[in-house]
């Protein structure tokens, strides 16, 4: 690595007081208008066991977390996101915890990202958690409240992008394939959804993994049967196998690899259904259409449609909700519907036609496996979500909606007319502060007024030895 010298590591950025004090501010506000929905706060560590990431967050972003063996000798990271530590808190509690829990939280989280800006590698995440609580209407209430908090700080119109992991999943495992290639296909949804010419990549990554392996299979059933018919008519031995030995073996094999036709066909059938948007009720009834034609029982769909409806309840002014099923979502530990906030223009990408939202501000969904994974004795229902904060920023200033306060333009620099004069400065400035007022005093009594300015100071008082000021405006 390059000699950073007198820069922050790529990605990560420091504040002067006009920005952090903006920052903390939409921060606060974020954080009021949850606890408005009854979301109370907790606070974890930024240091975990990286056992508790890895559990069930999904390759991806074991890839992009700071882990590192601490002096004592174990293994340990910097917090990539709060939900595992969120359920971690909330299984030490033993049950003791009235349900549903509704936490909120913030603070910054790492991950680590390729290329020459490493951008984003240390932001600001602020996110709710709602455990204890299944079904449609904690979904809706889960994204009412994302969306709301948002337009609370004035940013509008937004876009509600809905999808259903567990639909999905539902549907392939209709397809009979390995858990593995099932696996692979929702993994892959992303890509499939970004257009057709994505399926020969995703096919060949499927053979390079040794998911579609037709010519392999077809070689093997050959062999099987020049070996069945040698077996027939003779007793062989092939090295240290015979070949009724060899015969089983191809078999165990034939068997436990997926039928390169029904792949093929699980296959077409995600990247149809990845490119299915739209308006809810009218993607949700495509997607029902599109699994009849593939011959599957569409009743996994149910979630997301109940989901839908719940939501409608809710009174989202100013926010546009769309159902995506290629949303499958970056971490692996989600079970349901899940969903995206985002802001800014919306537009239409000039290959494809499918449309781009604009700026992604936040995501969650449900994640009903956790609590068990994290080493809870049963499933419990839980779902979340989080913004990046910075995103949220970005917003607001692209907006014009991203205002200073003044609390922080209020500074008073405080100067002893003569050295004789400090005393007084001091209890002026004292003063000043049991008002509200910042106020620092001036060390070599002199004061410059360009310097001062500089200094972010709006006034100088200036002090006599017998404490009368005079105030300057600069």
């Amino acid at each position: 690595m390059a000699a950073q010298g007198k820069h922050p590591l790529l990605g990560m950025r420091d504040l002067f007081e006009e920005e952090n004090r903006r920052k903390l501010r939409v921060q606060n506000e974020l954080q009021a208008a949850l606890a408005l929905c009854g979301y109370r706060t907790v606070d974890t560590p930024v240091l975990e066991p990286t056992d508790i990431f890895l559990r069930k967050s999904g390759g991806e972003l074991a890839s992009q977390m700071y882990s590192f063996v601490e002096p004592g000798g174990h293994q340990v990271s910097l917090r990539p996101e709060f939900t595992s530590q969120v359920i971690r808190l909330f299984l030490q509690q033993n049950g003791s915890l009235p349900l549903p829990v509704r936490w909120q939280y913030a603070g910054p989280v790492f991950r680590y990202t390729a290329g020459d800006t490493g951008q984003g590698r240390q932001y600001t995440q602020v996110g709710a958690e709602l455990i204890g609580a299944g079904g449609p209407a904690a979904e809706a209430e889960v994204m009412a409240t994302a969306c709301g908090a948002l337009t609370s700080l004035g940013l509008r119109p937004l876009r509600l992008v809905v999808g259903d992991v567990g639909a999905v999943l539902g549907l392939l495992r209709q397809f009979s394939l390995s858990e593995r290639a099932t696996h692979y296909l929702l993994n892959v949804i992303g890509q499939l959804r970004d257009g057709e010419e994505h399926l020969d990549a995703v096919r060949a990554r499927a053979e390079e993994l040794g998911l579609l392996v037709q010519g392999e299979r077809q070689g093997m059933a050959a062999l099987g049967q020049h070996l069945a018919a040698v077996d027939a008519t003779e007793a062989s031995t092939f090295g240290a196998r015979s070949a009724t030995e060899i015969l089983e073996r191809l078999a165990r094999k034939l068997q436990a690899s997926d039928d390169p036709g029904q792949l093929e066909r699980a296959m077409q059938f995600t990247g149809a259904l990845a490119r299915l948007n739209g308006a809810p009720q009218d993607t949700v009834d495509r997607a029902r259409s599109l699994a009849a034609s593939h011959g599957l029982d569409p009743s996994p769909l149910d979630t997301l449609d109940a989901c839908v409806a719940a939501l409608s309840l809710h009174d989202a002014e100013d926010v546009e909700v769309s159902v995506d099923l290629g949303l499958a979502g970056g971490l692996a530990y989600y079970t349901g519907p899940l969903f995206e906030v985002w802001g800014g223009p919306a537009s239409v990408r000039p290959e494809g036609n499918r449309r781009m939202n604009g700026v992604r501000l936040g995501s969650g969904g449900r994640y009903d496996g956790l609590v068990k994974a994290l080493g809870g004795s049963d499933d419990v229902p839980a779902l979340g979500f989080a913004y990046s904060l910075e995103s949220v920023l970005d917003e607001l200033a692209e907006a014009g909606a991203l205002t200073d306060d003044s609390r922080g333009g209020k500074r008073a620099l405080v100067a002893p007319r003569t050295p004789a004069a400090v005393a007084a400065a001091l209890r002026t400035a004292a003063s000043l502060r049991l008002g509200g007022e910042a106020a620092a005093v001036a060390l070599n009594g002199e004061v410059d007024e360009d310097s001062a300015r500089r200094q972010g100071f709006v006034a100088i008082v200036a002090v006599d030895e017998d404490g009368a000021s005079e105030r300057t405006w600069l």
